[in-house]
């Protein structure tokens, strides 16, 4: 089932998508819920971030690929960093390129959005506790990274730098999913999910060892080989992932935080 958040009649709300409509969702997302009326046409659907997150929690040197091609070290287990809700960037929305950087930068990923608390959760119920998988962008700037010794607050942190969308797909297996990045048009990564370190449920099961995730929560898996690839203005980078879609993001001017 493919569920999206959308504006619709001055406020959010999540629907059904069903052969090219959205139904409404009645009752609980996180529960027990039912198919409603039609709202609308996808195509005529302002489509949103399909997460509500009071955290986001992302992994960082997760395929072998991209590990080799860092010259980083192999890591014992999940790396995690810390995105803010603040980062949250709809589907399609153009984001404003930080006037602090000169090195924006793109990452594929498959995103997990949490549907129960979890808390201690064991490596093979992890995927009980997510509502569904989406695409996901995680923006950096890489010229600030190296300008803070590889301290990933600023780099990764700042606001509308987690791109999610387009939709949820609940009934998925995140373990061997074919996951492109593209930067207008031309495939800059072709990967498979299959090739993680770190599987989706060893990190969610890891991360509830000692921190709990709420539902809505974010949890980020990484980026295949050639991650990190610098865009430029008007550029338009997209993620597609098998059985979810496209996630694309226009890169915008350089705008002052105070005005993005």
């Amino acid at each position: 089932m493919r569920l999206a958040r959308i504006q619709h009649g001055g406020s959010a709300v999540w629907g059904i998508v069903e052969e090219g409509d959205i139904y409404s969702l009645e009752g609980d997302l996180y529960g027990e819920y039912t198919e409603g009326e039609r709202i609308c046409a996808i195509a005529d659907a302002k489509l949103l971030a399909p997460a509500e997150p009071t955290i986001i929690v992302a992994c960082g040197l997760n395929y072998m690929g991209e590990i080799r091609h860092l010259g980083a070290a192999v890591p014992q287990e999940p790396s995690l960093f810390f995105k803010p809700p603040t980062t949250v960037l709809d589907p399609g929305v153009e984001i404003p390129c930080p006037a602090i950087t000169d090195m924006l930068s793109h990452e594929a990923e498959l995103c997990c959005v949490m549907k129960r608390t979890a808390r201690d959760v064991p490596e093979d119920k992890a995927l009980d506790y997510v509502l569904g998988y989406t695409c996901g962008n995680d923006i950096g700037m890489m010229d600030i990274l190296k300008k803070d010794n590889g301290v990933i607050t600023r780099a990764k942190g700042f606001d509308m730098s987690s791109a999610l969308g387009p939709w949820l797909e609940t009934d998925l297996d995140p373990a061997n999913l074919a996951i492109k990045g593209r930067i207008n048009g031309e495939v800059i990564q072709d990967n498979s999910t299959r090739e993680m370190l770190f599987s989706a449920a060893k990190i969610i099961s890891y991360i509830s060892e000692f921190m709990t995730l709420r539902p809505g929560d974010v949890v980020f898996t990484g980026t295949p080989e050639n991650g990190h690839y610098v865009v430029n203005i008007g550029d338009v980078m997209e993620v597609e992932i098998e059985g979810i879609g496209v996630l694309r993001t226009p890169v915008g001017p350089k705008v002052p935080h105070h005005t993005a």
